[in-house]
């Protein structure tokens, strides 16, 4: 079977060649209506804005970009929902491995970054997004966000339909960083309670270890 959840939310981030970056202090936004879906129109990030409004703009424009980093991570949540696969190509960070795309275990079958993220939309319903807070990284350059993700796993480690979709929760560390072309872009994940690759939560243990990018 393909490793079809390795790529899921590792992918990178958005260019704004007039956004510098700014010194962050740690935000804590939890509790501020995260995913609530008051109507259709509602974003999927959670802003409490209509989709339009908020991360569609980012979707469908090439100049008009989400300018911080939790911005686009909430425009990346959307673009799940959405299935908006170019959005997360584009967002990506070029140093993000999982561009060179996935090869299955008995190396018969590779896949392309686009085909991992299209197969992580399929397999999965995206729920809910809350972003618990964020602070510094090792410079102004980078920030680290921590945010927890609520999802329905469609399929089992099989590829196969489950009946009834398993809830999952996730909870990650995603580092973003300013490129030199003027993009917050996420990099990797630094910290993560979700196996992606035995589709299964990792032990005390296996959490205590950082996280393969």
């Amino acid at each position: 079977m393909l490793k079809q959840y390795r790529n899921f939310f590792r992918s990178g981030w958005v260019s704004q060649k007039h956004v510098r970056p700014q010194r962050v202090s740690v935000v804590v936004t939890g509790g501020l209506g995260f995913g609530k879906k008051d109507n259709s129109k509602s974003c999927p990030c959670g802003s409490g804005q209509e989709y339009q409004a908020c991360c569609q703009r980012y979707h469908k424009s090439l100049t008009v970009q989400a300018p911080t980093a939790e911005a686009v991570l909430r425009a990346r949540f959307s673009a799940y929902v959405k299935k908006e696969w170019k959005y997360i190509v584009r967002t990506t960070h070029p140093a993000n491995p999982n561009i060179k795309g996935t090869v299955s275990e008995d190396g018969k079958v590779r896949t392309t970054f686009e085909e991992d993220i299209k197969v992580s939309m399929y397999n999965c319903e995206f729920v809910r997004l809350q972003v618990l807070g964020q602070e510094q990284g090792a410079d102004v350059r980078e920030v680290l966000i921590d945010f927890q993700l609520d999802i329905r796993q469609k399929l089992d480690d099989k590829a196969r339909k489950l009946d009834k979709p398993l809830p999952r929760t996730i909870h990650e560390k995603a580092l973003f960083v300013f490129s030199d072309d003027g993009a917050w872009e996420f990099l990797r994940a630094v910290d993560s309670n979700w196996d992606r690759d035995k589709l299964k939560y990792r032990d005390a243990q296996e959490a205590a270890q950082p996280v393969a990018a």
